[in-house]
């Protein structure tokens, strides 16, 4: 008959096969036996987040520790929403250019799109939540995916925040405007609906990076197409930034601006 050191050895040789390199898994209820799930959660290996959904966690981390919760946070969203919603959903526009930015910071709440949302709220760990709203999402072009998280592409992004992010979160925001290369991609989309509010706004903020070119290309091609574009600056300071590759680290901007 196996020792509970052994029965124990086993749990873990199931648990190791759902942990990625970094030693992150998720657990749903019927990843593993009722029976691993109890000996793992009764020594400390896993941590139930919500009824049926686990993290693994070190043995020894203490009760009220989450640096376990904060470095499972997002696989456990992907994870999560994907089971409930499969790939129609999508992170707010907000949160969403706070991730090509290159800040994973675990948001008090994280705010979820998605047709097939009940615009309900879930309790998660340490106080944090996730929210779903059921309103309709972007069309598939203007989505991307980061870290298997399905979020607003960076120029749909740009256009659907309103004036506040700027002000809130300038380093995200600067950082997102300069990964943009040119206007082609954000004036398509701000054309389509005369979103000339919007234009204004994004021709100040590009002006206010030091990108007088894209600024100066936005408030030419909306003019030419018969909207009244009034520029404005959403920042509260000025900060002039090179234009960085898409294909480069978001860091290296974050870095310049603080």
């Amino acid at each position: 008959m196996a020792t509970p050191a052994e029965k124990l050895a086993d749990s873990l040789v199931e648990l190791k096969k759902l942990q990625n390199d970094k030693g992150i898994a998720i657990v749903k209820a019927d990843d593993l036996s009722r029976t691993h799930k109890e000996r793992l959660l009764n020594n400390g290996f896993i941590r139930e987040v919500i009824k049926g959904w686990y993290i693994a966690c070190p043995s020894d981390e203490k009760q009220g520790e989450t640096t376990s919760w904060y470095a499972s946070f997002w696989m456990f969203i992907a994870s999560y929403i994907d089971t409930r919603f499969g790939k129609d959903w999508c992170i707010s526009p907000e949160q969403s250019l706070s991730l090509h930015s290159g800040n994973f910071m675990v948001p008090p709440q994280l705010l979820i799109r998605s047709p097939k949302a009940s615009n309900n709220r879930v309790n998660l760990l340490f106080g944090s939540s996730v929210f779903d709203s059921k309103v309709e999402i972007p069309p598939q072009k203007d989505r991307t995916e980061i870290e298997g998280l399905q979020v607003y592409s960076l120029e749909a992004g740009l256009v659907a925040v309103g004036a506040d992010f700027y002000s809130r979160h300038p380093t995200d925001a600067r950082t997102c405007l300069a990964m943009v290369k040119d206007a082609s991609d954000v004036l398509t989309k701000l054309l389509d609906g005369g979103k000339s509010v919007v234009a204004g706004r994004l021709a100040g903020a590009f002006r206010n990076i030091g990108n007088d070119k894209i600024a100066d290309h936005i408030l030419v091609t909306m003019k030419s197409a018969g909207y009244d574009v009034r520029e404005t600056d959403p920042f509260m300071g000025k900060m002039k930034l090179e234009p960085i590759s898409r294909k480069a680290s978001p860091y290296v901007s974050r870095i310049k601006i603080m």
